[in-house]
């Protein structure tokens, strides 16, 4: 694909039909039920805080950057992906351009099967992946040698990033045979339900109602209120 085939691919609006989006993870049994918006809504609550606060080795992974630093890094990312990058939602809702930007932008620790899971839903998502991470790589485009030598002032060591999700076995391979890392392997202080798409996918229609109909709305505050609230009360308690 021509790099200006590539950029239109990226700028695509993605389907809103989450049936569609979603078929993808249905078809290989990794989800069982597509959720309401009312229960979407409320998953979104719940993971919000594991969204937004940063993790205890968010500093380590950007040491050696010469913007690694968040402050400085923050509006470098802000620059490439835009308002999206504020999203703190499920992400369907993201262009695929957004999405790959993303991933080649911020340092994910491991494979980032959330947001990787998010690509394989548009249509030749990985396939856009691989372009546009080979295309950084390459860097004889004028756009992509830019953004490669943005992306090296905030990743350290961002080439061998890329290999991970480039080389035979990486991370695109193992998402186009749905070899994604275990719940069970994860550290215990993740929320598997938070840490890919599918398995936040199932958790909200296995855990929320269906729909608020009936219920005040007063209660329906003080329910995404509880939500949004219940890391930091399970913290406490912990």
């Amino acid at each position: 694909m021509a790099s200006n085939s590539l950029a239109r691919a990226m700028q695509q609006r993605p389907s809103r039909n989450l049936h569609e989006r979603l078929a993808v993870f249905r078809d290989a049994g990794l989800v069982d039920q597509i959720p309401t918006t009312w229960q979407l809504l409320q998953g979104q609550a719940e993971m919000m805080p594991y969204v937004v606060t940063p993790d205890a080795g968010d500093q380590g992974r950007y040491a050696g950057a010469p913007l690694g630093h968040p402050l400085m890094r923050t509006p470098v990312v802000l620059s490439q992906i835009g308002w999206e990058h504020f999203r703190v939602g499920h992400g369907l809702h993201s262009t695929p351009g957004a999405l790959l930007k993303h991933l080649a932008f911020v340092y994910h620790e491991g494979m980032p099967t959330y947001d990787v899971q998010l690509v394989q839903t548009v249509p030749d998502g990985l396939s856009l992946l691989r372009e546009y991470f080979e295309a950084l790589e390459a860097a004889t485009h004028p756009t992509y040698a830019r953004q490669r030598r943005l992306i090296d002032l905030v990743i350290p060591r961002a080439s061998e990033y890329r290999q991970a999700f480039l080389t035979p076995g990486g991370f695109i391979d193992r998402a186009a045979a749905f070899d994604y890392p275990r719940a069970e392997d994860l550290p215990g202080f993740l929320r598997p339900e938070f840490c890919s798409l599918t398995g936040f996918i199932n958790y909200c229609a296995r855990t929320f109602p269906e729909s608020p109909r009936g219920v005040p709305p007063h209660r329906l505050a003080l329910q995404i209120g509880r939500l949004m609230t219940r890391r930091f009360a399970h913290e406490a308690r912990a």
